[in-house]
């Protein structure tokens, strides 16, 4: 009988030994109440970040009296794209160096004519020599690409 008596308090202990709780949940006690809560569940993982994109910049200067082409690929910044194109056209001989264009995150592309010389620009380097070839053939005949760059952004994330 002690036996069976032993047997039975096992039983009982080990019913409420969640707290009363079915199983796999577990007690929750506030002021004046009494609850059974499901285990915490695992938080989802943190969505990934989305990608970053560093600006890339490119120019072409020209002294178009000499024919001289000074150009500047993949810079940080609009004026440091220009600058280096200004002193690539000088350190080649020009004296009349001009921005002929600058541009970010994508493509450049100068076209010279029999009496023209055109840039454009475009998400291609297709895209920026058509772009400069359209542009020539509105005043010149014999539009033929002379230089094409592209600068694309940098995923610095």
């Amino acid at each position: 009988m002690r036996l069976v008596a032993a047997a039975l308090n096992i039983i009982a202990t080990s019913a409420f030994a969640e707290g009363g709780c079915p199983s796999g949940q577990f007690p929750q006690v506030g002021q004046g109440w009494r609850g059974c809560t499901p285990p915490k569940q695992p938080t989802a993982p943190a969505m990934p970040r989305s990608p970053r994109w560093d600006t890339r910049w490119q120019a072409i200067a020209t002294d178009t009296p000499k024919g001289i082409l000074g150009k500047s690929v993949n810079r940080l910044s609009a004026l440091s794209a220009e600058n280096d194109a200004l002193e690539d056209c000088q350190a080649q001989g020009g004296t009349s160096c001009k921005i002929s264009i600058s541009y970010s995150n994508g493509c450049v592309a100068m076209v010279v004519g029999k009496s023209l010389l055109t840039t454009g620009c475009g998400a291609t380097r297709s895209d920026a020599e058509q772009d400069a070839i359209r542009e020539c053939e509105k005043g010149s005949l014999n539009c033929a690409v002379y230089y094409s760059a592209c600068s694309l952004p940098v995923r610095v994330q």
